[in-house]
């Protein structure tokens, strides 16, 4: 079977449109698609922790236990390990901590919940400070999944335009057929157009004028025989 253009050189302008109207669409889906992939939530392979408090030192590879207050007591307990990915330690007590490998032991989702990390004995800090304590790091950056879907739904596209007017016979015959009937259509010439033009518009004055003088004739005899107040 080839590959080549079916009837090659026939149809070629509403091929063309055609194949650029394709096309519209086409990346118009694409940018949908970006969008879509931006608000999908990806599996979370680490956790940042805004923390504050700090006593002792860490160093990335270290295992933490993540503390979560107990329902009864409000002890801080620990409900799971973590291996530290990555600390920066910031000013008067203050830092971050990105956290991932987790092993939870409660069935609460330790990494959200936690409240304190801990290693015992050698560091000890709570969970908080300003703005977002808790903030999740995703397997891979969002914009890999938007590139993909955008990338995908262009090479879907490209496809569908080869075979729509390059490759299947029976929408290449079609657009063929259409080029050769709009070879046959009168196209008004650009005179016409003008002149057409202009006779609506003198049309539309005259038709408003004479509606407007009727109006005010009807104004008038209203008025005179007392129907309207003057």
């Amino acid at each position: 079977m080839s590959f080549g253009i079916y009837k090659m050189g026939q149809g070629y302008w509403v091929r063309v449109l055609s194949a650029v109207g394709v096309g519209l669409l086409g990346l118009a889906a694409a940018a949908w698609g970006w969008g879509q992939g931006g608000a999908v939530r990806l599996p979370p392979k680490s956790y940042t922790y805004q923390v504050v408090g700090i006593d002792g030192n860490l160093a990335p590879g270290a295992t933490v236990d993540l503390l979560v207050p107990n329902r009864e007591t409000g002890v801080l307990e620990s409900v799971g390990t973590g291996v530290v990915e990555d600390y920066r330690a910031g000013s008067f007590g203050t830092g971050s901590i990105e956290v991932g490998t987790f092993s939870s032991t409660d069935t609460r989702d330790a990494a959200i919940d936690a409240e304190g990390i801990r290693i015992d004995p050698g560091f000890n800090a709570a969970v908080g400070g300003s703005g977002a304590s808790v903030t999740s790091n995703p397997i891979f950056p969002p914009i890999y999944l938007q590139a993909g879907i955008a990338a995908a739904l262009l090479i879907l596209t490209a496809f569908g335009v080869f075979w729509f007017v390059g490759f299947g016979r029976k929408p290449v015959d079609f657009l063929v057929a259409t080029d050769g009937e709009m070879k046959k259509v009168h196209w008004t010439t650009a005179r016409e157009v003008r002149g057409s033009t202009i006779v609506v518009i003198v049309a539309a004055f005259m038709i408003a004028g004479i509606l407007y003088g009727i109006d005010q004739i009807f104004a008038s005899i209203f008025r005179m025989i007392g129907v309207l107040e003057a």
